[in-house]
């Protein structure tokens, strides 16, 4: 670190390290389009956006190419994982793996977006309203058209690499 240079940008490893700490939720985001008709990936960079109106946000990696797929359909959800899903976080984070299995828990939500029908703390089925290029990473926003959760589910978090969830504490 150059200490005569406050503005310098930190070491990619060292930003690394410490986002590792940061618990995230784990979803997974599903785009109609693609070689199999559906496109999916895990992500832990998933938010809320605006309350008014209701809009919420993904970041993916460049890599992944989901974000020329958002653009041309139009539409984007985001499900957000139930903790006993780990290995669907696994199975959309492994380029090239064959998700026939994962297949027939993906349906089409309440608009015409493919989600999924269980395993999910949450779900949102997204009108894409913009993307923006964030170094190397896409940044997937949009209005949300219909959202729906499941109570009693514990979420799946990921931190510092590996995938848990959450347990509450008393007051």
């Amino acid at each position: 670190m150059n200490p005569t240079n406050p503005d310098r940008l930190v070491e990619p490893a060292r930003f690394r390290a410490a986002f590792r700490r940061v618990p995230a939720p784990v979803a997974i985001l599903l785009i109609p389009g693609g070689p199999g008709g559906i496109t999916g990936v895990t992500c832990t960079s998933a938010t809320s956006l605006s309350g008014e109106p209701p809009m919420a946000m993904v970041a993916v990696d460049t890599k992944t190419g989901v974000a020329p797929l958002a653009e041309r359909a139009g539409r984007f959800s985001i499900n957000y994982l139930a903790a006993d899903r780990a290995a669907w976080a696994r199975a959309f984070a492994s380029r090239g793996r064959d998700l026939d299995d994962l297949a027939a828990a993906i349906v089409t939500g309440r608009t015409p977006v493919p989600t999924l029908a269980t395993g999910t703390t949450a779900v949102l089925e997204c009108r894409t309203t913009a993307i923006h290029q964030g170094g190397d990473h896409w940044i997937l926003c949009g209005e949300v058209l219909h959202a729906r959760a499941q109570t009693d589910a514990e979420p799946l978090l990921h931190h510092n690499g590996r995938y848990g969830t959450f347990h509450l504490h008393s007051p």
